[in-house]
């Protein structure tokens, strides 16, 4: 399943694909063992010709890494022409897309995006954090939707729910998300970290919802902001439990987040364009909107539209990857393997639920005003 979804993500053959994975396991673990003519051509001999190089390389410099954001597609096409004005041979677009990937990413988001946007990149002192795998670094964050939801029954209005998101930080991948009526909490935190953990195809079955969502796995390692559900003693003891590290964004630096929440800027732009009963994002962009009566999604339906969502963003080009996050998923799993998901949901919940502690007396204890 991941070699297919690996190569229509990438327009290739499944035989391709095969032969990409063959080359990254035999190779250093470089993006670059995948360019075409690391194997098959000699060693250090590449299949295209010289002259096909320094045209590719020459209108990366002038024509790719410009604040126009030239896509594959448009800028394979100006390949294509240099090419054939130069009676040249012309690279198949997917081997121009290899040259691209084997970029430093921060010098593509610096000269496409800008400065800011290549802080996304960065860790402590200004160098970007050491991620070579899945998993290896995940961040979490929360946000109010700005949605108004309806009740199942005599769907009125209710208010807007919260949404709560796991990023994988190599892949870009979506790994995990909770929507809920609740203000975040260590128990929302606690839902998303399962939903991360553990097989999706049941959840996925439960929302009437046939797409892939593969990228399941315990974390390495959590990024959080300084929030105190992130800090609550259910986090610190179900990490502990669980091997997975926890680390924070230092305090008054809000790029260093900036991956989660550039991903959660776009889904509620997705929120504002299309669905009925947005909030936006102030009373100045709403204007006039009635957004209470306009509203019409469930939290259920809001969440089975967010799904479809990621599946949607999964699939599409990433500016910073320059490919797919599922493609880029894929290609790391055939490098490292798997990863192994939670089969005991209930368990590992439990793990990270908050502790009540009560005093007991010869009366008995009192939980929420029961005796």
């Amino acid at each position: 399943e991941a070699a297919d979804m690996a190569a229509q993500a990438l327009g290739l053959s499944r035989r391709q694909v095969y032969v990409l994975i063959r080359r990254a396991r035999q190779g250093s673990g470089l993006v670059t063992d995948l360019v075409p003519g690391q194997s098959g051509g000699g060693k250090g001999k590449g299949r295209l010709p010289e002259p096909v190089e320094r045209v590719i390389h020459e209108l990366l410099q002038k024509r790719f890494l410009t604040k126009q954001k030239r896509s594959l597609a448009a800028f394979h096409r100006e390949v294509t022409q240099v090419c054939k004005a130069q009676k040249l041979r012309v690279p198949a677009r997917n081997t121009v897309a290899l040259r691209i990937a084997s970029l430093d990413p921060r010098k593509v988001i610096r000269r496409r995006e800008g400065q800011d946007a290549a802080r996304d990149l960065q860790g402590v002192g200004g160098e970007p954090p050491a991620v070579t795998a899945p998993l290896e670094q995940v961040q979490i964050d929360h946000t109010v939707i700005d949605l108004i939801v309806v009740d199942d029954r005599d769907r009125q209005p209710i208010g807007r729910p919260y949404l709560t998101l796991a990023i994988d930080v190599f892949t870009r991948c979506v790994l995990g998300m909770v929507v809920t009526l609740e203000a975040p909490s260590a128990v929302s935190v606690g839902l998303c970290l399962v939903h991360v953990a553990c097989d999706k195809r049941p959840w996925l079955e439960g929302l009437n919802v046939e797409m892939d969502w593969q990228m399941s796995g315990k974390p390495l390692l959590l990024y959080l902001d300084n929030a105190a559900e992130f800090k609550s003693e259910a986090l610190r003891r179900g990490c502990e439990q669980h091997g997975i590290r926890l680390d924070y964004r230092p305090l008054g630096q809000p790029h260093y987040g900036g991956i989660v929440e550039r991903i959660i800027g776009t889904a509620m732009q997705m929120i504002h364009d299309e669905l009925p009963g947005t909030t936006f994002s102030n009373p100045d962009q709403r204007g006039d909107y009635d957004s209470e009566n306009k509203a019409a999604l469930t939290l259920r339906e809001l969440e089975r539209w967010l799904t479809l969502a990621v599946g949607t963003y999964h699939g599409s080009v990433h500016n910073g990857l320059l490919q797919p996050p599922a493609a880029r998923w894929a290609e790391a799993v055939a490098r490292v393997g798997v990863p192994a998901v939670v089969t005991r949901a209930t368990s590992f919940l439990v793990d990270f639920l908050p502790i009540l502690r009560r005093t007991l007396t010869r009366t008995g204890f009192v939980i929420d005003h029961i005796h």
